[in-house]
């Protein structure tokens, strides 16, 4: 079994629709592809607009580690 934890997700139909166009164009294998793709660039541009520090946790209000 893999060590690498799962989320289930909601998305918009916007936003599933948008993954499964780059599916199906070859962009990316699968949808977990794009959905992972489309969280990095998340963390990447929090970190620009923060200079570089992590986000804070929604939960906590602590930097994320």
């Amino acid at each position: 079994m893999s060590s690498t934890p799962t989320r289930c997700i909601a998305l918009t139909g916007e936003l599933d629709a948008s993954i499964r166009t780059r599916v199906a164009s070859g962009q990316f294998a699968r949808a977990r592809a794009g959905v992972r793709a489309a969280r990095h660039r998340t963390i990447e541009r929090e970190a620009t607009i923060l200079g570089g520090r992590p986000a804070p946790s929604r939960i906590t209000g602590e930097p994320a580690p």
